[in-house]
């Protein structure tokens, strides 16, 4: 539970944390826009949606992010533009984590009651993560980072020399290092789909050319970390279904940017990272294995929570999600993991916080198109978090460098595709831009 200064509660209060989801400036026009670019909310869930918003006691939004930045100390210390890499954590992950470690080391790891409390923990952590991603929390594993839940799904395949995984050429490292690894150890053969240089292209044209009788399995990201570009998976997972193909998704730069409803994208597996967008504490993550697809994969670790404990079993996996969990997690870690997602739910709001990135994100895309000799690589705005784009004439790793010890600002450059890359976080503001926009133009 996390209690803030400025509001001066103790932990027992009762006040409706619901006054402080603020959502102004969500209108119901915008709403309709975001959720029927992903074609997964029905008509009546945008209305409710609206009542929501229409009946809300708020805030100002720039209150509401002045009180968010009060909690995020790094995000006043810099100009902080790298969520995409490792967002700034909130003062309840650090509290939460710290208590405890402070009770493992006052009291000691002993006895059932010790744990009965890591079991809640974990629960409850996978609560929050089913409820971000609209799924059902037996559909949820705990993970480390997103390469982690990639390489739970991939090293879980049953490959046979000559199968083949259609991938694209925007993935990251994450997902592409399973695959090369099972390529080598196994005779698997890696089709690329070329999205463009940009990922302009159709996913689904480029993936369904590509699709033969030995396809096992096809993995591509939600948002390219490359360049921001949002993909339509949703039309590459109903690909999948009909063709008997599961899909697997990288959901790095999408988990707590843009809004995630997992059962209308129709894909088989979405893994996630708590670093970044969610601000949570290194070291976890989340799987979504949907519950009709747990038979593609094998378990490859297995370990005390992947299996039943029930009298007369002696072994037996369990069958749900969980089976991918091994053990001896950081407890202090999940319980930070699960103390940030309810520091979104109850005091940030998702849906203020996915108006607020795209609303800076379009904000910067047109801003940044005024700086001399700078190309944009982001195809459209509003639809992410993250901007892509280059400076003529300037290296990207000597801007980075200039950025940071001139400026105290925080951008990463994408060596592969030797450009820069900004995050717009849902902490960050119009100010912030206009100031960045003026640094780049007197480079």
């Amino acid at each position: 539970m996390c209690v803030y200064a400025y509001l001066v509660l103790p932990p027992q209060s009762c006040l409706d944390v619901n006054i402080f989801k603020t959502l102004i400036g969500l209108t119901f026009a915008f709403t309709i826009k975001i959720y029927l670019s992903y074609s997964t909310v029905q008509i009546d869930r945008l209305i409710i949606y609206h009542s929501m918003i229409q009946r809300s006691l708020t805030l100002s939004d720039i209150t509401h992010i002045q009180h968010i930045r009060q909690e995020m100390p790094a995000v006043t210390s810099h100009l902080y533009m790298n969520t995409g890499t490792f967002g700034p954590m909130p003062t309840c992950v650090i509290e939460t984590m710290q208590e405890q470690l402070q009770k493992e080391w006052r009291e000691g790891r002993l006895g059932a009651e010790v744990f009965d409390t890591m079991k809640t923990i974990y629960s409850n952590a996978r609560t929050y993560v089913a409820s971000l991603l609209h799924a059902e929390v037996e559909e949820i594993a705990l993970t480390d980072n997103t390469g982690d839940g990639m390489n739970i799904i991939i090293n879980g395949m049953n490959w046979q020399e000559g199968d083949e995984v259609i991938t694209t050429n925007h993935e990251h490292i994450s997902a592409l290092a399973p695959l090369y690894q099972n390529r080598d150890r196994y005779g698997i053969t890696i089709r690329v789909a070329d999205l463009g240089p940009f990922a302009e292209l159709s996913a689904l044209e480029a993936i369904q050319t590509l699709i033969t009788a030995r396809t096992r399995l096809i993995v591509l990201s939600h948002v390219t970390w490359t360049t921001g570009t949002l993909i339509d998976i949703h039309a590459v997972g109903q690909l999948g279904r009909r063709s008997g193909i599961p899909v697997l998704i990288d959901g790095a730069q999408s988990a707590g940017a843009i809004p995630i409803d997992i059962k209308a994208l129709d894909v088989d597996f979405y893994a996630i990272p708590m670093q970044k967008w969610l601000c949570g504490p290194d070291g976890t993550g989340a799987l979504y294995v949907r519950r009709e697809s747990l038979h593609y994969v094998t378990p490859t670790h297995v370990g005390y929570w992947s299996v039943k404990h029930e009298e007369g079993i002696e072994w037996e996996l369990l069958d749900n999600a969980q089976c991918f969990e091994v053990g001896g997690r950081q407890t202090a870690a999940v319980a930070g993991q699960a103390a940030v997602l309810h520091w979104f739910e109850e005091f940030v709001g998702y849906q203020w916080l996915y108006a607020h990135i795209s609303s800076l994100h379009t904000y910067t895309f047109h801003a940044l198109k005024k700086v001399k000799g700078l190309t944009l690589l982001t195809p459209e705005p509003g639809v992410s978090g993250l901007i892509s784009f280059t400076l003529d004439g300037y290296d990207d790793s000597e801007v980075i460098k200039q950025l940071h010890e001139k400026y105290n600002i925080y951008i990463r450059n994408i060596p592969s595709k030797k450009c820069l890359r900004i995050s717009t976080g849902f902490y960050n503001t119009e100010e912030e831009i206009d100031q960045f926009v003026q640094v780049l133009s007197n480079l």
